[in-house]
């Protein structure tokens, strides 16, 4: 039985199998047996995880909710002594009940759903379950969820009494095994996707409707880098007061040896043949039972909605600088275009049109070899002003945690700020234009109600990088800033209190004693240090994030301003401190002021374009090569601490 103060709750099985959930709202945070975990992402307090069962009313459009994690109208209570997690919730006139159950002695669990219908008039319904994939040790998957994805087979087999059965195998064994999975329903399914973009797109990072819950999914394979199982149940027609069982199952082999093929379909009526197949005998319904609301910032702010930039915009926003090298689509409107010595902006549109969302790595200092006191943080387009925040080594000494989808599919990760609007917060998120610089990122919000201007820079006299937030446009505004802080360890996902305190002014946050970092480093700690004049009106963890301000001991740090038209911020890395004294990252560039001289001195017209267009790179190559040798990390292959 699960300690009912904890803020999670574990199943286990005689098999080895172990689910842990989150205890408030259901999201899956781990699914493994032995040392091969099923789940990609690691759910969390604030936004749960991909893992989720989707209920669907069809009518003139389709309407959704998620069963499980905080956004679902769905309250748990805890009946792990009878195996299982049980939850109940009422949406759209359906009453539902739902239970995730593992299997006694196989290595098999089964969500369960009871819909009723309590309305006047029939419901047509359907449940799309999603579940991420990894079939990897935990390590592999924390280490870079996009390659533990490209390792893995999908297969769809075709069962005739329950539809589609996806069978996924880790083609990059686990030891010498080789982890293999099989999901179905428990009913019968009609469509299927493999990956998580085919169920979200790209919608999903501009907070649009995902297409693949919106309609039917795609039914073919695509082996891509946020592997998902996702399997469309086939529509059932309630009539008034009428009810139906639904469900899925997994069923895990530590090794499967050979490829998946359709001889595997008797392991899955093996799987359907278990008594918890069956539904379950549920549990009575009492109030007093229910969970408490798992209501929180980054499930009930709504995203700030930035409008297209206008000529007059981009007139304002970059003046005294002439554009050159737009860039167009094909109906003639503007995506991006260069500007200033050195400074690229990609439009709201532009990051429609493209797979791989703009970021920026930034870093402090000024010396041409590895300097352990430089700070260094990857920005991101969608409102990420910092990420994967660390000092001195990119891989072991982190502040922030990391974005870890381009997808969306996580909005707590990193440093975000939230601004209050006509008395609500709004999160800051996908701009109307993102300017990038070597050394600073600048983010421009034209809405409904005005302009503001968001600034992340790299400063090193002394190390540190900066926040700012600027209304250009409209009323002054508080400002709630919320850092993911990983000093803990497991890029953030360990439980844990941030430990903080104020030192006048300023902010100070440190590892706990017992952690990695605060055995390396017994008296590091990290500095926010407001402007002059700026006002902190309150400081707090993850209990200023959610509705009922109760803690889920998660490490968040929470800082909101008083209103003002401006707040400025430095977070100053203290974990070590020092450097030596070797020629300039400007001397270091010599050679590009070198090209940059001939393309001046060049005659020949084509091939002073040429050189012009390799000129406008330069600066962009030589602060990639930096980083690559100083701060070895990208913007997806954020663990290369080794390359330098």
């Amino acid at each position: 039985m699960s300690d009912a103060r904890a803020p999670t709750v574990t199943l286990t099985s005689a098999s080895g199998l172990t689910a842990v959930c989150d205890r408030a709202h259901g999201a899956l945070q781990r699914l493994a047996l032995g040392e091969v975990v099923v789940n990609l992402f690691v759910g969390n307090a604030l936004e749960g995880g991909p893992a989720n069962l989707v209920l669907r009313r069809h009518g003139e459009r389709v309407t959704h909710t998620p069963l499980i994690g905080p956004r679902s109208p769905t309250r748990w209570r805890d009946a792990s002594a009878a195996g299982r997690l049980e939850g109940s919730g009422v949406w759209q006139g359906l009453r539902y009940r739902i239970a995730l159950q593992l299997a006694a002695e196989q290595p098999a669990w089964f969500w369960h759903v009871q819909v009723e219908n309590t309305g006047t008039s029939p419901a047509r319904i359907d449940l799309v379950a999603l579940q991420d994939l990894a079939l990897a040790p935990y390590a592999a998957l924390r280490l870079n969820e996009f390659y533990v994805s490209q390792y893995l087979d999908h297969t769809p087999l075709a069962h005739p009494q329950r539809g589609t059965v996806l069978a996924t195998r880790q083609n990059q064994a686990v030891g010498r095994a080789h982890p293999w999975c099989a999901i179905g329903s428990l009913r019968r399914a009609v469509g299927f996707a493999t990956d998580a973009l085919q169920v979200h797109g790209l919608t999903r990072r501009l907070g649009e409707s995902e297409p693949g819950l919106a309609g039917d999914l795609p039914s073919t394979r695509l082996q891509h880098e946020h592997a998902l199982a996702a399997l469309q149940d086939a529509r059932c027609d309630l009539a008034p007061g009428a009810s139906i069982d639904l469900g899925f199952f997994g069923r895990l082999l530590a090794d499967h040896p050979e490829a998946t093929s359709a001889a595997d379909l008797a392991r899955v009526d093996e799987t359907l043949g278990l008594a918890e197949a069956a539904p379950p005998a549920w549990q009575p319904e009492a109030e007093s039972d229910a969970g408490t609301s798992a209501a929180n910032l980054f499930t009930t702010a709504p995203l700030l909605a930035a409008r297209e930039a206008l000529p007059a915009d981009l007139a304002s926003w970059c003046a005294g600088s002439a554009r050159r090298h737009e860039e167009l689509d094909d109906d003639g409107r503007l995506l991006s275009f260069f500007h200033g010595a050195d400074r690229h902006v990609a439009l709201l549109a532009k990051e429609r049109a493209v797979l791989r969302p703009h970021g920026q790595v930034l870093r402090t200092g000024v010396l041409a070899l590895p300097d352990e006191s430089a700070l260094t943080s990857t920005a991101w387009m969608g409102g990420v002003f910092h990420s994967m925040l660390t000092q001195g080594h990119v891989s072991i000494n982190r502040c922030l945690s990391t974005v870890r989808s381009y997808l969306g599919l996580f909005r707590s990760h990193g440093l975000r700020v939230f601004v209050e609007l006509d008395s609500a917060w709004q999160l800051l998120d996908q701009p109307s234009a993102f300017e990038m610089a070597p050394d600073a990122c600048r983010w421009l919000y034209r809405h409904a109600g005005g302009c503001i201007e968001v600034r992340s820079v790299a400063r090193s006299e002394p190390h540190a990088v900066g926040l700012e937030v600027r209304v250009v446009d409209g009323p002054a505004t508080r400002c709630l800033v919320c850092l993911h802080v990983a000093l803990n360890g497991d890029d953030g996902s360990t439980a844990s209190r941030v430990l903080h305190h104020r030192d006048g002014a300023a902010v100070v946050f440190a590892p706990v004693a017992d952690s990695e970092l605060g055995r390396r480093f017994p008296d590091g700690h990290w500095r926010i240090e407001p402007a002059d004049g700026m006002l902190i009106e309150q400081v707090g963890g993850d209990e200023l994030l959610f509705a009922d301000r109760r803690s889920r001991v998660q490490p968040f740090l929470a800082l909101v301003t008083a209103p003002a038209r401006e707040a400025r911020f430095s977070i100053v890395g203290r974990l070590v401190a020092g450097g030596v004294d070797v020629p300039s990252r400007e001397a270091a560039g010599a050679g590009a002021v070198l090209v940059l001289d001939a393309i001046d001195a060049s005659s020949d017209a084509a091939a002073s374009g040429a050189l012009d267009r390799l000129g406008e790179l330069l600066p962009w190559l030589r602060q990639n090569a930096l980083i690559h040798y100083l701060s070895p990390r990208g913007l997806e292959q954020f663990s290369g601490g080794g390359w330098g």
